[in-house]
């Protein structure tokens, strides 16, 4: 990760506007440090094209003469030219502008992205056709539609049954089936799961008592029900 500081430092340092203090220490970072070497290159391309791109443009003759005359009365009538590298130096302002922008919005993305694969935990509760004690939780993984299902006290379902998981999800008319949970004779289970259909948006989770292999439709009692 690049510092704030480290990017205004190659901002400068791509128009040769470093001081001399700063220089020596900021090459020996970059030297060391390939993220902030392509950032400095990145710039510079950028500065370098958006610079070329931009015409030249001459003020009109009565801006000129206004200044002028609100500086110095007597110098409204004279030409004044002005010079050649200021076009090039605000196209270079907005480009090194522009390239930081960019980077910001690329590290954003990078930890959008990081936080996408982040777990999501949904705890499960009983309800009134399950053990008191029965819970369960659920670590949901939106990016990588899939998740890990752990329950606790629930007794392993009877002979011809089995438990079966569900998500709600918003876009879904029907809880969407993801898959037989079975739990040993403790009344344990972990079980790594994945939805049958794409689930986006996803609002709850909950575990039925189904027939023996499951269902593609709910037919059973809810036991256990959480929202995300």
């Amino acid at each position: 990760m690049i510092s704030e500081a480290q990017q205004e430092q190659a901002a400068l340092y791509a128009l040769d506007s470093l001081g001399a203090e700063e220089r020596v220490p900021f090459e020996r970072e970059l030297s060391a440090n390939a993220e902030l070497r392509a950032l400095v290159d990145e710039l510079r391309e950028t500065a370098a094209s958006l610079a070329l791109a931009v015409p030249q443009r001459h003020p009109p003759a009565a801006l000129k003469a206004r200044v002028l005359e609100s500086i110095d009365p007597k110098a409204a009538g004279k030409i004044v030219r002005f010079p050649s590298w200021i076009p090039w130096a605000i196209a270079a302002a907005l480009a090194l502008f522009c390239g930081l922008l960019a980077y910001d919005r690329a590290q954003l993305q990078q930890r959008v992205a990081a936080t996408a694969s982040e777990p999501v935990l949904v705890a499960l509760a009983a309800t009134n056709d399950a053990p008191a004690k029965a819970e369960g939780v659920v670590a949901w993984q939106p990016a990588k539609q899939s998740g890990v299902i752990k329950i606790r006290n629930l007794p392993a379902a009877a002979a011809g049954k089995d438990y079966q998981l569900w998500a709600v999800d918003a876009e879904h008319k029907d809880p969407v089936d993801a898959g037989v949970v079975r739990v040993d004779a403790n009344g344990v289970a972990q079980v790594v799961f994945k939805p049958k259909a794409a689930t986006r948006n996803v609002k709850a989770f909950a575990i039925s008592l189904e027939r023996e292999g499951g269902v593609p439709k709910k037919e059973g009692p809810i036991l256990l029900v959480g929202s995300v």
